[in-house]
């Protein structure tokens, strides 16, 4: 197996073409396809489904995607390290953050430090909450950003936003949850199990975290979903409801209810930014995380953000 492989199998799963992934992986044609046709000879299955109309990945590539893009971020992440100890006054910020938190809301909240410090390369690796604190122990990222409620205690913090909780009802649940518009209380739930992921995205752990604190309860569904998407086809399904930050909907959903809180205010899952305490004996790291700390939070107030403060 080689990277070029990867690359290539990457490319053809964006552009949906061989030929176009061949002209931007700067390759001839069959160069990739025989390079993929090995790939998928060592996998022991197809990747992707071809026809003269359209290339789509099979379930097998679907599958497989995740865990190849996995492997060419490390890939980069390991050239910019290199480049960052070959060259000291290069400054890089390796930033980690679990699948619950909102890629967009972090873009948002950097752009004016990316203005500012345009020389400064800015890294993003999406982990599982034990990967996160491996790494950030391990310094190979410098920050991450965690689920409010999953912060270890040695680690520095500082708020960043609130997401909105909304309840995605099953198909069996009953008619009258659908005309809740001001929201259900978390002690409304209906009977329906709610589906959860495999653990270690947060999404679990907070659930279980807020229900105990506002002294309610609610039955999780035994099986487990790969991903936020696959919680909101099943609740289509009628397989159980979901429980998701508002940010992470696939789209509009008419369907999809404000969690509220006992006192009536909305429920939320909340995010901080964390970092070791030996982190800011590097300027460029103390200086974002003063960035953090100051403007962060200023910005999230003008975008209409609710702050994690208190969430």
């Amino acid at each position: 197996m080689k990277l070029r492989q990867l690359h290539f199998v990457k490319m053809v799963a964006e552009t949906r073409s061989f030929s176009k992934a061949a002209e931007i992986c700067c390759a001839t044609q069959p160069t990739l396809s025989n390079a993929i046709s090995q790939l998928e000879d060592e996998l022991g299955d197809k990747i992707f489904a071809r026809s003269t109309r359209k290339v789509d990945l099979t379930p097998f590539g679907r599958a497989m995607m995740g865990r190849i893009e996995a492997i060419l971020e490390a890939e980069q992440e390991l050239l910019s390290q290199a480049s960052a100890f070959h060259n000291p006054e290069e400054k890089l910020l390796r930033i980690g953050f679990s699948p619950l938190v909102d890629m967009k809301r972090i873009n948002d909240s950097l752009q004016p430090y990316r203005h500012r410090y345009s020389t400064y390369g800015i890294f993003f690796k999406e982990c599982l909450l034990d990967d996160l604190g491996s790494r950030l122990a391990d310094d190979v990222i410098d920050l991450a950003i965690l689920p409010s409620d999953m912060v270890p205690e040695d680690l520095d913090r500082s708020d960043f936003y609130a997401d909105p909780m909304v309840y995605l009802p099953s198909q069996r649940d009953p008619a009258s949850i659908l005309y809740k518009p001001g929201g259900l209380k978390l002690s409304d739930l209906p009977q329906e199990p709610v589906i959860l992921t495999g653990g270690g995205c947060g999404l679990n752990g907070t659930l279980h975290s807020l229900f105990k604190r506002q002294g309610c309860s609610f039955t999780a569904y035994p099986g487990e979903a790969t991903s936020y998407q696959a919680i909101e086809e099943w609740s289509d399904l009628g397989i159980g409801a979901g429980i998701l930050p508002q940010a992470k909907l696939t789209s509009h959903r008419t369907s999809a209810l404000p969690l509220l809180l006992e006192d009536g205010t909305p429920a939320r899952f909340s995010f901080v930014w964390v970092w070791p305490r030996h982190a800011l004996a590097r300027p460029h790291i103390a200086n974002f995380v003063d960035y953090l700390k100051t403007t962060v939070p200023a910005l999230m107030r003008e975008q209409g953000q609710i702050s994690a403060i208190g969430a």
